[in-house]
């Protein structure tokens, strides 16, 4: 079993991906790691979060879809895991057949040091290409990780309220979301992810690319606030990519939601 933590310690990279450069991607993000893990401002990062599509870019070439299992971009993840000791989140176009027929999903990875790699598909999938070559996801998931529930979104699931809703009964403890999230909707990314924390009484953090790609341009921001809706962390830059730190702190949380039991009334 895992240990379990008061803290949580994030470690968000604003990673810009060279599009659908695949190796050269991964030889960049093993050097981004190393540092952050050599460095003193990682107190201790129990989580390693990337992008969407982190590897690839946003990319809907159907020979950027990896099969899903121990190689490739998830294999890099569970390695990368198990070298430092930390959880690997992002997400990657995977081809799934576990349910009889190839199915192509953008799929949230949430990769542990023991091997084991949680999953959930992406259920908004965006307009146009998307939501054309992708299928969506039909069940929301709960990752547990050193005592704290995660509920992890994608990108697009961030302006659905619905879909994140806090249970009273088994809440969640920190909402992750990892984006290519556009510079010219930066400031709904803000807003959105505060409402997400706020009427969750949660934690949220969303790790947005940078850089640019053939469709959009990025602002590199990554985003991290306490139930509150107020801004935590720092940033420091690792390789010329953003890197933003925060440590969550559980008691603070359960104290809050005694003192403003908000859950209990959640229709």
């Amino acid at each position: 079993m895992d240990n379990i933590s008061d803290t949580l310690n994030l470690a968000l990279v604003s990673f810009s991906p060279v599009w659908e450069d695949i190796a050269g991607n991964l030889s960049r993000l093993d050097g981004i790691a190393g540092r952050i893990f050599s460095s003193g401002e990682t107190g201790g990062t129990d989580i390693l979060v990337f992008p969407e599509a982190f590897a690839t870019g946003f990319s809907m070439t159907p020979e950027i879809t990896q099969e899903y299992g121990g190689s490739g971009i998830v294999g890099w993840m569970k390695d990368t895991a198990r070298m430092y000791g930390c959880a690997v989140a992002g997400s990657v176009y995977v081809s799934d057949g576990s349910s009889g027929r190839p199915v192509r999903y953008n799929r949230f990875c949430f990769a542990l040091p023991s091997g084991d790699v949680f999953s959930y598909d992406k259920r908004h999938l965006y307009f146009g290409q998307e939501s054309g070559s992708c299928t969506v996801g039909e069940s929301r998931r709960l990752f547990e990780w050193k005592g704290w529930k995660i509920m992890p979104g994608v990108c697009f699931d961030l302006r659905f309220p619905c879909w994140s809703r806090n249970s009273p009964a088994s809440p969640y403890d920190l909402y992750l979301n990892v984006a290519n999230w556009p510079s010219s909707r930066g400031k709904a990314a803000d807003i959105l992810l505060k409402a997400r924390a706020i009427e969750n009484a949660a934690y949220a953090a969303m790790c947005n690319r940078g850089g640019s790609d053939p469709l959009l341009d990025y602002d590199g921001k990554s985003r991290i606030v306490n139930y509150r809706g107020r801004d935590k962390g720092s940033v420091a830059e690792i390789c010329g990519v953003p890197v933003t730190f925060a440590s969550l702190a559980k008691p603070e949380l359960e104290r809050y939601r005694k003192a403003f039991p908000v859950l209990e009334h959640i229709d």
